[in-house]
């Protein structure tokens, strides 16, 4: 009668314990559109790891990748009403909410991976995911989507006149709709999700994402040909519906945005140690790979145009502050 007491007493304070932990463990659902070989997924998966490891499992991120939970619009929309908790997109998609973030995608306007590192990293970085919590976002890092890349069906494309024509999918960038217009070229904003099927049944004939992209969403399938000119870089904040991520104790906030920084750092430098192996594969699969090419041009096309229409609504003072980073 004693050892059953003993053991039903025993129970109930386990039971009660594991209460207690449940209790105190906060899931949250992290979403995005890449697949799930991308490198936006696996540094996903790395600042779930981190944080669960950094808080003893008291907090933990669930990732959902592939628009499993919509595409990028509706997840925004959704971290914002606080039905989803945390997402990342490309820097475009929240222009709507704050337009100076835009100048972040301008053609031309980063000088290279480290400027643009810095300038996500520092004061005007930021400064943007400040200007997000007016809209209920809290910023926790910048990862990349990285620098853009044309890909095509038929046609190389080295000079201007190779996309005159071309019926290209772009992001709703003002700046990048512009800018392939003055080249001549017949922009299409769609979703990431729909782009394979718009390039197989010719909706479109050409699209420009980075290769690390183009790789694992497997464009190399429905595109003959790539060009790496790196005619714009897109920026990829992540971010956290404001209100639950102020409702969390101190050191878990601080857990969140550590591993939110170190997950980031991972992604950029898993993209650049496997640029090269990617490129290679790409001509495996088939590509024409184009790695160098005269960007001057293009440059000359777009660049002055396109600074030109964001200084008219945004002024001259961010553009400034990111020429002058260093």
């Amino acid at each position: 009668m004693q050892r059953k007491t003993f053991l039903t007493a025993a129970l109930a304070a386990l039971l009660a314990t594991t209460t207690a932990i449940q209790a105190q463990t906060t899931k949250l659902r992290l979403a995005h559109a890449g697949p799930d070989s991308s490198s936006q997924h696996l540094a996903a998966l790395e600042l779930a790891k981190l944080v669960k490891q950094n808080t003893g499992g008291r907090l933990q991120v669930q990732v959902y990748p592939a628009s499993q939970l919509g595409n990028d619009a509706t997840v925004i929309g959704g971290v914002r009403g606080g039905t989803i908790d945390m997402m990342m997109a490309g820097s475009v998609n929240f222009a709507g909410l704050v337009p100076r973030i835009g100048a972040l995608d301008l053609p031309f306007l980063f000088r290279s991976p480290e400027h643009a590192y810095k300038v996500l990293d520092g004061a005007v970085g930021q400064q943007m995911m400040k200007e997000l919590e007016a809209h209920n976002l809290k910023g926790l890092s910048w990862f990349e989507v990285g620098f853009r890349c044309i890909t095509t069906k038929n046609r190389t494309v080295r000079t201007p006149d190779d996309v005159r024509g071309l019926k290209i999918r772009t992001t709703p960038n003002p700046s990048h709709i512009q800018a392939f217009r003055l080249l001549g070229a017949n922009p299409v904003p769609l979703p990431l999700g729909e782009l394979y099927q718009a390039l197989e049944t010719g909706a479109v004939d050409a699209q420009e994402h980075p290769i690390s992209i183009t790789y694992s969403a497997k464009f190399y399938e429905v595109q003959k040909h790539l060009t790496m000119s790196r005619h714009a870089y897109t920026a990829m904040p992540v971010v956290m519906n404001k209100a639950k991520f102020d409702a969390l104790a101190p050191d878990l906030q601080k857990a969140l945005a550590d591993a939110a920084q170190h997950a980031a750092n991972f992604q950029r430098a898993l993209n650049a140690k496997d640029e090269a192996s990617t490129i290679a594969d790409l001509r495996a699969k088939g590509m024409q790979v184009i790695e160098t090419y005269d960007a001057a041009p293009f440059r000359k096309l777009v660049g002055d145009e396109t600074r030109r229409a964001f200084v008219d609504k945004n002024g001259s003072q961010l553009l400034a502050a990111i020429d002058e980073t260093n």
